[in-house]
């Protein structure tokens, strides 16, 4: 089977008897999850159907609805949702701070490359803002440090350099030959000392010169170079700037960046956005994007008009309590709201929360409406954060025993179907 756990999308799970091998422990903590809820409207547990009905009403009397997650879903329910979205005038945010990178990526704004690149060529890896260990423990097995690739026969002992660039000393930097720590609130200065020192330039910063030279030594010594992009390189520098030091590193080695997000088809969303006639805001970053295709008319909400006439700064919670504050109905789809944003339990929109786990969104939610989980008791396809698609068959149905689940769990509807439905109610 295919782990859905996070985005490198690992296909050579197996589960038997309640054991998940060989899965990480985020891997088999989604697969083997029992913390699944009833339907409800208004706290009050309904039928699945009258969940739905609930849910198509509301967002068939919005005026100004939004669209919140997706990266979490496989590609044909976010097929679906854009068309709902289209339908009804809703935004959609996929609540991520890679949405710019990966849009970049996608128009070739900045070069990529495969997972299996990375294993085979990568000679020089960079962690920058981010933690594998933790968020992807597979990616330093799988791909981007220890195994033996085409070109680089002798692994992480003589063949690769890892670096990790962060706020703080993570696990991830513990096992790398390099760790530069970054001044919170100065990430976007180091972007601008790397890229002085890579012209050979001497750069008059809070940083240490002679390490930031050291490094971009390093740097332009590469044969095949690799950024993984965590959070915090793409939450606290431009992405304008992210573009500008690909490009450079460009003009002396052969450098490639791959997002390193946590939801597992946030790449596929971003591809589904782009293609469709559907105007896209992004809450965490406050950017709009107009998509059109087919000489059809785009639709915008309120909330991204409201963003832009504020001219509100970067600060992520502001913006996004702004935005949501302008909608009137919100639905969640594989998305914890109030995991992310505490504060939005205090908005008055309407909030509706197709989810196929028990989150602290659906406790506060006005309709819960359970799916089941991709990859797991639902098939569908999906795609890694590489760009690579992959199917993800359905291995158990939702109250077979053997993996965990108690053996009268009700068998749970696809978000696909769910939102089939809703898109043919309102």
């Amino acid at each position: 089977m295919t782990c859905t756990g996070c985005a490198l999308l690992c296909d050579d799970i197996d589960v038997h008897d309640g054991e998940v091998r060989p899965a990480c422990r985020i891997g088999a903590a989604h697969i083997l999850n029992r913390h699944q809820v009833d339907p409800m409207v208004n706290h009050e547990i309904v039928s699945i159907d009258d969940a739905i009905g609930h849910a198509a009403t509301l967002l068939t009397d919005a005026k100004h609805p939004m669209f919140l997650g997706f990266g979490n879903s496989v590609t044909e329910t976010q097929e679906i949702g854009v068309r709902l979205a289209e339908k009804i005038g809703a935004g959609i945010d996929t609540c991520s701070s890679h949405a710019h990178l990966i849009d970049d990526i996608i128009h070739n704004r900045v070069r990529t490359c495969a997972l299996s690149e990375v294993r085979d060529m990568a000679d020089v890896i960079l962690f920058w803002g981010a933690d594998p260990m933790n968020t992807h423990p597979r990616l330093l097995s799988g791909y981007a440090y220890y195994p033996r690739g085409k070109n680089r026969q002798h692994g992480w002992e003589e063949d690769r350099t890892a670096i990790t660039i962060d706020v703080r000393r993570s696990h991830t930097a513990s096992i790398c030959k390099g760790m530069h720590k970054i001044v919170f609130g100065h990430e976007a200065e180091f972007v601008d000392a790397l890229m002085l020192a890579l012209q050979n330039k001497v750069p008059k910063t809070v940083y240490d010169s002679k390490q930031v030279l050291k490094l971009a030594g390093t740097l332009k010594k590469a044969e095949f170079g690799v950024i993984f992009a965590g959070p915090g390189l793409v939450e606290s520098v431009p992405h304008d700037a992210i573009i500008r030091l690909m490009d450079r590193l460009n003009e002396f080695s052969d450098f490639r960046i791959l997002p390193l997000h946590s939801q597992y088809n946030l790449r596929s969303i971003a591809a589904v956005k782009t293609a469709a006639t559907v105007t896209t805001t992004d809450v965490a970053t406050g950017a709009t994007t107009n998509n059109t295709t087919n000489n059809t008319t785009n639709t915008t909400t309120d909330a991204a008009d409201a963003r832009e006439q504020q001219g509100v700064g970067t600060q992520t919670s502001k913006i996004t309590l702004n935005s949501l504050r302008e909608a009137d109905c919100i639905l969640c789809v594989g998305f914890d709201l109030i995991s992310s944003l505490p504060q939005a339990c205090d908005i008055d929109a309407r909030i509706i929360i197709i989810d196929p786990n028990e989150t602290l969104t659906a406790g506060c939610a006005d309709v819960v409406i359970p799916c089941a989980a991709g990859g797991v008791d639902m098939a569908g396809t999906a795609v890694r954060l590489d760009g690579v698609e992959i199917d993800l068959p359905c291995i158990m149905e939702t109250g077979q025993a053997g993996v965990g689940m108690p053996t009268d769990t009700p068998t749970r509807m696809s978000d696909a179907s769910i939102m089939n439905r809703l898109l043919e109610a309102v």
